[in-house]
């Protein structure tokens, strides 16, 4: 009797504790899940295909282009496969490849879409999918590749915004966004480097037959990037980088801006396509370089809507596309 008596008050005891522990570690997974939501709503997370019921595209299909980021540093892969996309750790400097296929060292400058977050107690995944089809030994394709930034508990389990962003800064950068400035500047990753880096360049030196890797170890990365085909242009500052599957082939100096084009359909959730490559789903705003286009409009069960369009440096145009059943 007296042992039983003695349980039932340790029970009494340790109860309170337990229950204590469970609510901090639900206030945890509620604080993690706050911050996901935070970062979604920071890099505007891309939606991946299929579709409702499967209808409306294969796997792997960009469903909805989100915000876009930019590679800072060296040391990422990618793989053409989204089943085998390449994995990376990164701890402080330390970069290692843990899982799937490195097809294609990734260059500063290279940009992409996140298509998921997970943030766990001391690490944040992004999921990431390149905004254009690239070249690679192994044939040509959108690079899907997973970063897992490992972070000290405290400060996910705190939403220490400055020191989360002051590290995932110094790797993918939002568009458009300053670094955080908590963090000091980045060093070099104490990696294994992956591939020597392409020689330098002065600006005089931009020659034809030049890759996208080399115009970007000399200019920095575009202010924008648009692909049309295997035309690619660069814009920066004062002039244009016209590529042609993948080469430089001229270099616009007259300074003309792009032209903004907003395409809109009813109903909305379209495909839009510019010749056959995907560039977003409607309402979609699309910044091109002037010259004609063959613009697409497709949604399972209607009917495609198609126009040549002709842009003009610095205009702005609304396309309204009616989808008939």
């Amino acid at each position: 009797m007296r042992v039983r008596s003695f349980l039932c008050l340790v029970v009494l005891l340790l109860l309170p504790v337990q229950v204590a522990a469970a609510q901090e570690k639900s206030d945890a997974a509620d604080r993690r899940t706050e911050l996901e939501q935070v970062l979604r709503q920071r890099y505007r997370v891309a939606t991946i295909g299929p579709g409702l019921l499967g209808l409306r595209g294969k796997a792997g299909t960009i469903r909805q282009a989100g915000g876009v980021v930019e590679v800072r540093r060296t040391g990422l892969y990618g793989s053409l496969e989204q089943s085998a996309s390449a994995a990376m750790n990164i701890r402080g400097e330390l970069v290692e490849v843990v899982r799937g296929r490195k097809d294609l060292a990734l260059a500063a400058g290279e940009q992409f879409y996140v298509h998921s977050v997970y943030v766990g107690e001391d690490v944040i995944t992004l999921g990431l999918v390149t905004t254009r089809l690239v070249p690679t030994p192994r044939g040509t394709g959108r690079l899907w590749a997973a970063v897992n930034f490992f972070l000290p508990p405290d400060k996910i389990a705190n939403l220490d915004g400055n020191a989360i962003f002051g590290v995932l800064d110094q790797w993918l950068l939002p568009e458009g966004q300053r670094p955080a400035t908590a963090a000091a500047p980045a060093p070099a990753p104490a990696v294994v480097p992956v591939a020597a880096p392409p020689p330098a360049f002065s600006a005089a030196e931009l020659k034809s037959g030049m890759t996208r890797e080399e115009v970007l170890s000399l200019l920095g990365a575009a202010q924008r990037e648009v692909s049309y085909g295997p035309r690619t242009w660069m814009t920066y500052a004062g002039m244009v980088v016209v590529l042609e599957s993948g080469k430089l082939v001229a270099v616009d100096r007259s300074g003309q801006p792009p032209a903004k084009v907003t395409v809109r359909s009813e109903p909305d959730g379209a495909d839009v396509y510019l010749g056959e490559s995907f560039v977003g789903s409607t309402p979609a705003t699309l910044e091109l370089p002037a010259g004609t286009y063959k613009v697409s409009v497709r949604l399972p069960g209607f009917k495609d809507w198609q126009r040549d369009v002709q842009v003009l440096g610095g205009s702005e145009l609304t396309l309204r596309a009616r989808l008939d059943k």
